[in-house]
Formats: C-alpha cells, sequence, structure tokens
C-alpha cells in the first residue's frame, strides 16, 4: 500500500476528522475508543499529513493512544515497517514515553530507537512565525472583494498551502471582511493543512463569526499547538474547559507554552462553579460554524 495517502475521508466523519487532526476527531474517539483504534493506528501507519515538515500529528496520536487506553502493538509493528513510517511511530512512542509509559520506552530501547528523533518542543513557534512576512500587508477596505475572490479560488482549486495569508490579511479588516466569513469557516473545517488552521480561526474571530465559543472549546483539543494556545486563551469558561486546562496544565507530553498559557488561564478564572456548557457540545458547536 502507498506510503502516502491524499484520498482524505469527507471532513465531518470520524476518519476525515483524525486524518486532519480535528480537535472534534479526538472527543468523538472518546466517545468509542474500540471503534476508533483501527482509524488511529492508521493514521501511525500511513502519512496522512499535507506537509509532514510543518503539519503536527505525533502529539495528537500518542494522546489518542493514552487517554484511548490502546495497546501499543499496532504502533511497535510500525517500527518495523519503511523508514517515513517508522519515523511517525518512533516519534508516538517517544512522547507516550515522556508521559510515563514504561511498555513504550522498553519498545524503543528494544529497536535502538529511543531518542532518535530528539525533535524541538519549541520546533512549533518557529514554524508558526515562518511566512508571517508574506502575509497579505497593509490594504484599503476596497481591496477586500478582491480578497475575497483570491480565497474562493483557492478553495476551488483546493489551494490548501497559502490561503492562510489571505486570511491574515482579511484579518486585518476585522467586520468589514465579513463576506468572507463562509469561506474562512471552509477552510477551517475541511483543510488537512493543519499547520493553517489556526490562521483561519483567528481570522473568523477578527470578522465577528458565530460559534466561535464552540471553535476555541473544540481547538483544544487540536493537533496544533497553536491551534490549542487559542483554546486556551479563549475559550468560554465551562466545566469542560476548565477540566481540559487542567488537563493540559499538567500533561508532560504538552508544549510547555501551551501548559503554561493553560495554568495562567486557570489562575485567573472566577474561583467557584463556571456557567454551564454554553448552550453547545462541541459537536453542536460544529453545526453552528457549519451553518
Amino acid at each position: 500500500m502507498a506510503e502516502r495517502r491524499y484520498e482524505y475521508a469527507p471532513a465531518g466523519t470520524l476518519p476525515g476528522l483524525l486524518q486532519r487532526g480535528r480537535g472534534l476527531g479526538a472527543l468523538m474517539a472518546a466517545e468509542d475508543p474500540g471503534a476508533a483504534a483501527e482509524l488511529v493506528y492508521g493514521c501511525v501507519r500511513w502519512e496522512w499529513r499535507w506537509d509532514p515538515r510543518v503539519d503536527e500529528r505525533g502529539r495528537y496520536l500518542a494522546r489518542l493512544i493514552r487517554d484511548l487506553e490502546l495497546p501499543l502493538g499496532p504502533v511497535v509493528e510500525v517500527l518495523s515497517g519503511a523508514e517515513e513510517a517508522r519515523a511517525r511511530a518512533v516519534r508516538v512512542l517517544e512522547l507516550l514515553a515522556l508521559g510515563g509509559s514504561a511498555e513504550a520506552r522498553e519498545a524503543l530501547g528494544a529497536r535502538g530507537a529511543l531518542g532518535a528523533l530528539g525533535a524541538s518542543a519549541s520546533s512549533w513557534r518557529e514554524r508558526a512565525g515562518a511566512g508571517a512576512g508574506s502575509a497579505v500587508g497593509h490594504g484599503e477596505e476596497r481591496d477586500v472583494p478582491a480578497l475575497v475572490a483570491e480565497l474562493e479560488q483557492a478553495w476551488v482549486d483546493r489551494a490548501w498551502c497559502g490561503p492562510m495569508h489571505l486570511a491574515r490579511g482579511l484579518a486585518g479588516f476585522g467586520p468589514e471582511a465579513a463576506d468572507a466569513v463562509s469561506l474562512l469557516r471552509r477552510f477551517w473545517l475541511q483543510t488537512p493543512h493543519s499547520s493553517e488552521r489556526a490562521a483561519y480561526l483567528e481570522a473568523l474571530a477578527a470578522l465577528g463569526s458565530a460559534g466561535m465559543a464552540e471553535a476555541y472549546t473544540e481547538s483544544l483539543w487540536d493537533c496544533e499547538a497553536d491551534a490549542r494556545l487559542l483554546g486556551a486563551e479563549h475559550a468560554p469558561d465551562t466545566p469542560q474547559v476548565r477540566a481540559r486546562l487542567a488537563s493540559l496544565r499538567d500533561d508532560p507530553v504538552e508544549e510547555p507554552e501551551v501548559r503554561n498559557t493553560a495554568g495562567a488561564r486557570l489562575a485567573g478564572l472566577a474561583p467557584g462553579t463556571p456557567e454551564g456548557c454554553g448552550g453547545a457540545s462541541p459537536r453542536e458547536g460544529r453545526a453552528r460554524v457549519d451553518a
């Protein structure tokens, strides 16, 4: 079977959500771990990242395996596969070992793979800043229709690399660029290029899109650290959010900046019982963002 696959499942299905690293995928998988198991293993066996150089999946997959209490055997088996597949399995096992899994550490040691990747914990910040200077610069309100048209053409062409720069440019116009909301929403929901997703989330917020509370909540489970950071900063004060913030704060697998932000956000929340879940679960929130 081919190492790389680009036949993504529909974005609203569990396979499509997991392939894209969406937070909703993690939430749905938790409802039925047994049914999700092979889908999670498939994301280790085969390459679903649009651009492996910048799209993150390691922590997302390691957390799924840990939190769903899935056996490590199928991941260990991938260590005997092709080089790229082996690198993905090593990354997941390294993170599980970092989180305290003796089985993961033993598997890596037995295969001589412990510490093979040595990826920097701050690498996501470096790539998040890359290309920022090439984003659409200062413009005037009359430029908005042209930017929206360019974004629409990118959607038609399924051009997943680069629309985040248009999103950042449109964000600078605020509500004056509200005509772009539906397009930005589509990119946020469907892009397989997960490293661009946070830019769409920021633009949707700047343009005054509805459903942001639910989008920020889902982002606390996103595969991308910059999306989780936005969620930690802006998700509404609900019991679900407080529990997730505490989990991120205390998770040794998490990026330091996300851990620190989650801890600071929790410390700044008023003591006592938070408000309800905002009238919508993450699934219902997806329906709102889809609307």
